[in-house]
């Protein structure tokens, strides 16, 4: 066959390729159309809104875009890239899908390859029997009693950072963001990875280094693209056996977790921390669950569905993987954000203040008990995070058919998306939403539109530990020095579009002082 033969065949396989997938999308965006479902029209070939999807804007902004267009409606469709996604605009649904009927969507829509991501097979992206048996089996790490022992690891990391931001309460221009990370991975990496810390005091130590790759912003990573595609097109990312995180960062975290898991096992050392709990789950290697025994109690004999599976020690070291990306960036991006409020807010700033020396006084000191008491201080991060949920959507998919209230009917394996973000700042639930007033949540909000972490069976599990690492530096920094907002500031704080995790695209600049009598 000659080379012009070659090249006309060639052109007429890709000119048919190219019509068959034009086909197949122009048919899937009839598919809301076609079940007479209000939705948001794609353009061909990137959505509902194309500006996500080429991440002009956060995707927690344009679900927000989608979440206005659907207004008066309690649920609606719209297209992420390719994808039909159910989205969840009514907290009476939300609840439905959360929390009454959570047995028809439990699991989340991605998939993962684990020979090619082993450590994706953590507690975020399993699925079915295997997620459940490991929600029941991690929750007691986070107990009253075992926050009490990891409260002293968190004290011990909190008077260090106090010591790292004297040096910068100068009253100059600071964004300490930085300095707020370092904490976190440390108090990660003492009480969950079980290891002694040194990132407050060594801003370039190993796991500071691996959590600035991970989310780093400032040039598309693979991360990011990893990302894109779970939410646009997952199989692709099977298919295309796309890795998570770069080989260098795996091979970082399954050595590091290997070494500690190792020198348990020789030494017989024991600790209140999650390795503890990891290497108890490893007695058993081989592991039979049933569906009806764990879980919510809502199981059926037509669900009842016995497997195997085996607990590895890479299964072990996933778990460890996934409280350090899901734990560091989103408390310090919440700290963040409390402490740029609290500067913009002095009269709110003061108010939580005189709250930490009265409870401090009460107590002789910032024990677990004394902050507890700090109801005050508890509404003001409950508004940071109304405001800036670190997370700023939920994504369900259906596991049995299901009806809505209003006849909206949902098949097994289609999407659910509830946009979080849009529903903190809908004014229908949140009177003046832009606003920050902590005094809003002297009662508690309608359930439904609050969910900085969830809610339901599947509830972040370390929500309890994450609101306990960020009153004890707040209370500590409260005491010690007084915030002011910087000049170098946008006038509008704008979302970083390139950010999983929902953070400022400019900074958040602040002047700290020390108060007169802590000098």
């Amino acid at each position: 066959m000659s080379w012009q033969d070659w090249l006309i065949y060639t052109t007429i396989a890709a000119a048919s390729l190219l019509a068959l997938a034009y086909y197949k999308i122009k048919k899937m965006y009839r598919y809301f159309e076609d079940r007479n479902i209000p939705y948001v029209k794609p353009k061909f070939p990137l959505g509902s809104d194309p500006d996500g999807v080429l991440f002009k804007i956060h995707i927690g902004d344009s679900l927000d875009r989608i979440y206005k267009q659907l207004e008066g409606k309690p649920i609606g469709g719209y297209f992420q890239a390719v994808l039909p996604f159910l989205l969840i605009r009514d907290p009476e649904y939300v609840n439905q899908v959360l929390i009454s009927s959570f047995d028809h969507f439990f699991d989340r829509n991605f998939i993962i390859d684990e020979e090619t991501n082993p450590l994706d097979a953590h507690l975020f992206l399993l699925r079915g029997n295997r997620w459940r048996f490991l929600r029941n089996k991690l929750s007691p790490i986070f107990s009253s009693g075992k926050l009490r022992w990891m409260f002293d690891e968190m004290d011990k990391r909190g008077d260090i950072f106090v010591d790292c931001i004297d040096k910068l309460a100068d009253g100059k221009d600071r964004d300490i963001l930085d300095e707020l990370a370092r904490y976190a991975t440390d108090v990660i990496e003492s009480c969950v990875f079980g290891l002694e810390s040194d990132s407050i005091q060594n801003p370039n130590s190993k796991m500071r280094q691996m959590g600035r790759e991970l989310f780093d912003t400032s040039k598309f990573n693979l991360s990011q693209f990893s990302f894109i595609l779970r939410f646009s097109v997952p199989r692709l990312l099977i298919w295309l056996k796309v890795p998570s995180i770069p080989s260098h960062a795996k091979n970082f975290f399954c050595s590091t977790m290997n070494n500690v898991l190792e020198h348990r096992r020789k030494t017989g050392f024991q600790r209140k921390d999650f390795v503890q709990l990891l290497l108890q789950l490893k007695d058993k290697e081989i592991v039979e669950i049933n569906s009806n025994d764990v879980g919510n109690g809502k199981g059926n004999e037509e669900d009842n569905v016995t497997e195997k599976f085996e607990i590895t020690d890479i299964l072990l070291v996933a778990q460890t993987f996934v409280f350090f990306v899901a734990g560091f960036e989103t408390t310090s991006r919440t700290l963040h954000f409390l402490i740029y409020q609290l500067a913009e807010h002095q009269e709110v700033q003061e108010r939580a203040r005189q709250e930490v020396l009265k409870v401090k006084a009460k107590h002789g000191r910032f024990s677990y008990d004394a902050l507890k008491s700090m109801q005050f201080l508890d509404k003001c991060i409950a508004e940071t995070l109304r405001m800036y949920p670190p997370v700023a959507m939920l994504n369900r998919e259906c596991t049995k058919d299901f009806t809505f209230p209003d006849g909206t009917s949902i098949k097994k394996g289609e999407q659910i998306m509830i946009p979080i973000y849009s529903i903190h700042r809908d004014p229908k639930y949140f009177p003046d939403p832009l606003k920050y007033n902590p005094d809003r949540f002297e009662e508690d909000p309608q359930r439904g539109t609050y969910l900085p972490f969830g809610d339901g069976p599947r509830i972040c599990i370390g929500k309890r530990f994450a609101l306990v690492e960020i009153k004890i530096v707040m209370a500590r920094l409260l005491e010690r020095y007084r915030f002011e907002l910087s000049s170098l500031n946008a006038e509008k704080v704008e979302i970083d579009p390139w950010s999983i995790i929902v953070s400022s695209k400019s900074g958040l600049w602040v002047k700290i002082h020390k108060l007169d009598d802590c000098k």
